[in-house]
């Protein structure tokens, strides 16, 4: 799938792009109509890998159309406790101290650029499943498949919509055509999460259990299966998630890798943790100021991910990084003596440091805290032996095995399920990353150990800051950094943490609201 992405890019973010030349309904001979496209096997699976590619653009740069400048990072990484920023190497990126202190406004760009490929992503889906039902080549079982995964991708993007704002953003179910009425009010957390339970059980019943190797990461049953009870988990309805995880646990084709670090190796993607993995392009000369679908050389986008310009270690490190993202001292002394996990996660004094054609050793004093990312960095930077220095090609891993072990451990243990289960379940991820590490026993405090187990499992890959507010710990977490957290509204079990951006609520006339 990864380089395939590139055909189809077909500029999905309007509904208005497709239309005949002049009265004569003459068919362009520069482009191609949307009337003359939704028509074969081909096409649609064009279409919906479109979808796919918007979630690639959440990571993207373009300074061209939206100003990006990292923002899903920040919306992520940044406002949790185990990222701070460096005031030495803010440059074009000083919203990384608003963010970080919690003193963002509704103006921020990073709010506008992620509901800019949110809803991008929904549209791309809703066309899929509005042209479906016209004329077409396909075959009932082609036309079932694409609309399950239409329905999988359309569902996976509302969640992001209602971890960002907490069910009150827009709830789009179809493809609105009229300009004069293309706005949409304010969702309820409850109207959020029937649809997105309604659409990821679709998916679940018409997708396939595996693809071959030349669709790796499009979406599965048994990922839409590990969605059904993560949504149930963040509702708060607890025996339905219980029953979503533990199949997908239990029959599921899923197992963890005996090492941690070579669950983000860049030889092992698409690996039996994998329950849904983000595909990038093969090594290329990128422009790395092009990698989304918002820029006028979009036929570059989405070839890989600016980890290594963001991330990798700044002031002065060799290897051209701006270390935007600072791993807290907090989180560093979070792991335990023995525990894998933390040198597969961050650089400290005396590691071998990789970056673009450097092996050096890890100096401190590149980072404000003595620590740097290295996640998805590390001994991988020499096995894809970039073009680009700024540009990796590893895949992102959006949820994996061990993501599916730890929530159904919650959600039993929410449930008041059997201890023995639950620390098993924990002790397997657990003892995975610190084999001598002492075992969780059923007479420790299980809520808290499974809190702990989570942030050193799931260190920057972007569950910390949702963990936090789902157990209601956020406020108290933050303020022993001296950071007062506060959540823009609530109206359901889950708050909007973020406020939605100031100019959709201008665009929309008064349809939509500020989250309350």
């Amino acid at each position: 799938m990864k380089n395939k992405l590139l055909i189809f890019l077909l500029a999905l973010g309007s509904s208005a792009i497709f239309t005949n030349c002049n009265d004569l309904d003459l068919q362009p001979l520069d482009a191609i109509t949307e009337e003359a496209f939704y028509k074969t096997s081909s096409d649609f699976r064009g279409a919906i890998l479109a979808s796919y590619s918007s979630i690639q653009s959440f990571n993207g740069t373009s300074t061209e159309n939206l100003g990006e400048c990292a923002e899903w990072w920040k919306l992520t990484l940044m406002t949790t406790d185990d990222i701070t920023f460096d005031d030495q190497q803010l440059g074009s990126c000083a919203t990384n101290q608003t963010m970080d202190n919690f003193t963002f406004t509704p103006d921020d760009k990073a709010f506008q650029s992620i509901f800019t490929h949110i809803y991008q992503g929904i549209f791309r889906a809703n066309l899929v499943i509005d042209k479906l039902a016209g004329e077409n080549e396909l075959t009932a079982e082609e036309k079932a498949q694409f609309e399950a995964e239409a329905k999988f991708l359309r569902g996976w993007f509302h969640f992001q919509a209602y971890k960002f704002w907490g069910g009150q953003a827009p709830l789009a179910l179809t493809v609105r055509r009229d300009i004069n009425d293309i706005a949409l009010p304010n969702a309820s957390p409850e109207e959020m999460v029937t649809a997105m339970l309604a659409d990821f059980q679709a998916a679940a019943a018409g997708l396939p259990e595996s693809w071959g190797d030349g669709d790796l990461g499009r979406a599965t049953a048994w990922a839409a299966k590990a969605y059904t009870g993560k949504v149930n988990l963040y509702a708060g309805n607890y025996p339905a998630a219980v029953t979503a995880l533990g199949e997908v646990y239990n029959m599921g084709p899923y197992s963890l890798l005996s090492s941690y670090e070579d669950v983000f190796a860049f030889d092992q993607e698409n690996n039996s943790e994998s329950v849904f993995e983000l595909q990038y392009a093969s090594n290329s000369d990128d422009n790395g100021w092009v990698l989304d679908d918002n820029h006028s050389e979009n036929f570059k986008a989405s070839q890989g991910i600016m980890r290594a310009w963001w991330q990798d270690a700044g002031r002065g490190a060799p290897g051209g990084g701006l270390g935007i993202n600072i791993p807290t001292t907090e989180l560093i002394e979070s792991f335990e003596a023995g525990d894998t996990r933390k040198d597969a996660t961050i650089y400290t004094d005396g590691d071998t440091y990789y970056a673009d054609g450097v092996e050096a050793t890890y100096d401190p004093v590149w980072s404000p805290t003595g620590a740097t990312m290295r996640k998805y960095r590390g001994l991988n930077v020499a096995k894809m032996n970039p073009v680009n220095f700024a540009i990796d090609y590893n895949n992102e891993r959006v949820m994996r095995f061990a993501d599916v072990i730890l929530m159904y451990a919650e959600a039993l243990a929410f449930s008041n399920g059997d201890a023995q289960t639950i620390v098993d379940l924990m002790n397997e991820v657990r003892l995975r990353g610190c084999p001598g590490c002492t075992p969780i026993g059923t007479g420790d405090d299980l809520v808290a150990a499974l809190q702990q187990e989570r942030r050193v499992e799931f260190a920057f890959e972007g569950h910390r800051l949702f963990d936090l507010v789902r157990w209601g710990i956020a406020t108290d977490v933050f303020a022993a950094q001296g950071i007062n957290f506060s959540t823009w509204g609530s109206r359901g079990d889950y708050p909007a943490i973020f406020p939605l951006p100031q100019s959709e609520i201008d665009r929309g006339g008064g349809t939509l609201g500020q989250v309350e």
